[in-house]
């Protein structure tokens, strides 16, 4: 896809910090976030929007922070991110409520690790999403880098997790990605990656180390996104930017341990256009399916939730003869690297 289309920007969603339960200040994140590379941070402490209050939603150095709060229910379930409020909602309201205020409201809701499964520390119980009938979401964690940590987390090897947490990434749940193929087919649903990072202090006998320090979960789940142009200085417009990206679902996510994947491209064009991931086209006699990748990998074609396709390489073509929607996977050493999101291929008019 010609570079002059859309300019591609990277970031971590779901990020807490001293506000709620994270353990450094926004300021101290925001420069680890730099120092990692990163062109945005989405803040998400709990029930608050006090760091907006205190005017963090700016530009920390060359990272644009991006304020919004963690919403739950009154079972603390059904996590949802919302941003682009200017209050909390209160408290006490049912999934289904809060995920229309939010949209109501023009913001942008978000489902946090929606398929959550733990059971070996009864004291850190999951928070999964359970209200699959609400509708008016933007988006869903796919791999949520907490989640995936707790859920492989066990008391025989909790030492081994706490020195090394990015070791466990293995990759999306096949639940998360399904329930999101599911959804996906009956209209558009931006596939996201998060860090939900909080930083935790640990002990154990002697040993004291931090759980996930910013620095090491910053450089493991990304987000990058596709913007139709650079990102702008004024605070207010770049976020209106990465909202706009994300609804349109020009979206991939990316396991940065495994390698930088600024540069991926996956997109479909025909004899008239190129359409980015999230786009919907028409399907045609010349429609293709291409896939750029900054090195060589294992790569899965994925239609309606089935692979159809795999190959290894840093790159494919493909004619497109059946509509549905496809997005693309790409492995590493059998580990998950990059996802994109869909393309929507629909039946020739």
């Amino acid at each position: 896809m010609p570079d002059n289309i859309y300019t591609q920007i990277v970031g971590v969603v779901h990020v807490h910090s001293i506000y709620s339960d994270g353990s450094k200040t926004i300021e101290e994140i925001a420069r680890i976030g730099e120092g990692a590379g990163l062109d945005f941070l989405m803040f998400t402490d709990h029930n608050t929007l006090k760091p907006l209050r205190d005017g963090h939603q700016r530009y920390h150095g060359k990272t644009a922070v991006i304020v919004g709060y963690e919403i739950e229910d009154e079972n603390d379930e059904n996590h949802y991110l919302a941003f682009g409020l200017d209050n909390v909602l209160e408290r006490g309201l049912k999934a289904a409520e809060y995920v229309e205020r939010v949209r109501q409201n023009g913001g942008l809701g978000i489902i946090a690790h929606p398929d959550e499964v733990r059971s070996a520390f009864p004291q850190y119980p999951s928070y999964p999403w359970t209200e699959w009938d609400t509708d008016g979401f933007d988006a869903m964690e796919i791999w949520n880098h907490m989640s995936a940590w707790m859920e492989s987390l066990k008391p025989i090897n909790m030492l081994k997790m706490a020195i090394m947490p990015r070791r466990s990434l293995r990759g999306p749940t096949q639940r998360a990605l399904a329930k999101w193929d599911e959804i996906s087919a009956g209209r558009r649903v931006a596939g996201v990656g998060s860090a939900d990072v909080h930083a935790h202090a640990y002990r154990k006998g002697l040993i004291k180390l931090t759980i996930f320090p910013y620095k090491v979960q910053f450089r493991s789940i990304r987000t990058h996104l596709l913007l139709d142009r650079p990102l702008s200085d004024d605070i207010i417009e770049a976020r209106d930017q990465i909202f706009e990206a994300i609804r349109k679902c020009r979206v991939f996510v990316s396991n940065f341990r495994w390698g930088d994947a600024r540069g991926f491209e996956f997109y479909a064009r025909d004899k008239d256009r190129i359409y980015p991931m999230g786009a919907e086209v028409s399907l045609s006699n010349d429609l293709v399916l291409n896939m750029i990748s900054p090195k060589t990998s294992e790569i899965r074609l994925i239609k309606d939730g089935q692979p159809v396709m795999s190959q290894t390489g840093n790159c494919f073509e493909m004619a497109v003869q059946i509509p549905g929607i496809y997005r693309v996977e790409l492995f590493l050493r059998k580990r998950g690297w990059i996802y994109s999101n869909h393309i929507r291929v629909g039946p020739k008019k």
